[in-house]
C-alpha cells in the first residue's frame, strides 16, 4: 500500500527562544518623536485654552482689541491641537505594532500638519494691544511652530525609509 507523500515542511522560523525582530532605529526614532509631540500637544492645548480665557478677560477689561475672527480661530486651533495630540498617540502605538496604514497615515498627517502650520502663519489675525505690548511678544509661538514643523519633517523622513516600510509591512 502506497501512502501519499507528506506535505512540504513549513519554512523554518526563528529558533525557539529567539527574540523577535526589533524595531529599526528610524522607526523607533519616529515613534519617540510622535510621543514627544504628544506630550507637547497636551501642554500646547492647555496653553491655547488658557490664552483663550486670558484674551477674553483682557478684552472685557479693554486692554486688547480682538478682531471678530480671532476667537473662533483660537477655538478651532484648540480643537485641532487636541485632535492632533490624540492622533499622534494612536499613530505611535499602531506603528509600534507594525501597522502599514498607521505609517502611511502618520506621513500624510504630518504633511498636512506642516501645510496648516504654514497657513496659520500667513492668515492668523493680529491682536491690537491698547495697554502696551505683551512682555513675551510672539517669539514663543514662533519658536514652537518652527520646532513643530522641523520635528514633523524629521518624522516624515524617518517613516519614509525602507526599514520603516519593511517593519510596518510585515
Amino acid at each position: 500500500m502506497s501512502y501519499p507523500p507528506p506535505p512540504p515542511a513549513p519554512p523554518p522560523g526563528p529558533p525557539l527562544g529567539a527574540a523577535p525582530e526589533s524595531m529599526p532605529g528610524s522607526t523607533k526614532g519616529a515613534v519617540v518623536l510622535l510621543w514627544i509631540l504628544f506630550g507637547l500637544g497636551i501642554c500646547g492645548s492647555g496653553a491655547l485654552a488658557a490664552g483663550y480665557f486670558a484674551l477674553t478677560s483682557l478684552e472685557e477689561q479693554g486692554d486688547v482689541v480682538i478682531p471678530s475672527s480671532y476667537l473662533p480661530y483660537l477655538v478651532i486651533a484648540i480643537v485641532q491641537a487636541v485632535v492632533w495630540t490624540v492622533l499622534r498617540a494612536v499613530f505611535a502605538v499602531k506603528i509600534a505594532r507594525r501597522s502599514a496604514g498607521a505609517r502611511k497615515g502618520a506621513i500624510i498627517f504630518e504633511i498636512v500638519n506642516v501645510g496648516l502650520s504654514l497657513l496659520a502663519w500667513l492668515f492668523a489675525p493680529e491682536i491690537e494691544y491698547t495697554a502696551g505690548e505683551p512682555a513675551g511678544g510672539t517669539a514663543g509661538g514662533l519658536i514652537g511652530a518652527v520646532l513643530g514643523i522641523a520635528i514633523a519633517a524629521v518624522i516624515i523622513g524617518l517613516l519614509s525609509t525602507a526599514d520603516s516600510k519593511r517593519w510596518c509591512n510585515e
